[in-house]
């Protein structure tokens, strides 16, 4: 049984499909997802600094009540960060769980058409359920961010106040 020419451009064509697809989740996977992990701990290290600043700044002048505003910020900040690193943990990798899948494809010219159906529909999932994580995630981030630039202007606000009255 020899394939035509049409089911040959067909299947040439749904492979090309499916190497693009692959690609997209391979950056999804080994780029965006790290790269938006390591800026959540930059943003944890950032209210952590801050916070131990604040500490040894009191040791020396004490401030007034304001300064519990910057904790509750920073504080908030922080525990965006964690809600964001703890609830969208998994990821999608895009290979079926079906072991037994390959056997159920009869044999016929569209046998390997079907198979890179299937196979670009389950890495189609894997990268929609993978965005979905890269934009709650980065949702959370906006919000841990903006807590965070407030806090900081807060903070410098108060310590120059502070030294003007001084």
């Amino acid at each position: 049984m020899e394939k035509t020419l049409e089911v040959d451009n067909y299947e040439h064509n749904l492979q090309m499909h499916y190497e693009a697809k692959r690609k997209e989740l391979d950056i999804l996977l080994t780029s965006s997802i790290p790269i938006q992990l390591s800026n959540m701990k930059t943003l944890l290290w950032i209210n952590f600094l801050m916070i131990g600043l604040i500490f040894q700044f009191i040791k020396k002048f004490p401030l007034p009540d304001i300064i519990t505003g910057f904790f509750v910020l920073s504080f908030c900040a922080i525990l965006s960060i964690m809600i964001a690193m703890l609830t969208n943990r998994a990821k999608s990798y895009g290979v079926s769980d079906d072991l037994e899948l390959m056997s159920k494809y009869e044999s016929h010219e569209w046998t390997k058409s079907s198979v890179i159906l299937d196979m670009m529909h389950t890495i189609q999932i894997s990268i929609i359920d993978n965005r979905n994580v890269i934009s709650n995630r980065a949702k959370l981030m906006h919000i841990a961010t903006l807590f965070t630039i407030v806090s900081m202007i807060f903070i410098s606000l108060t310590f120059t106040l502070k030294n003007i009255t001084l």
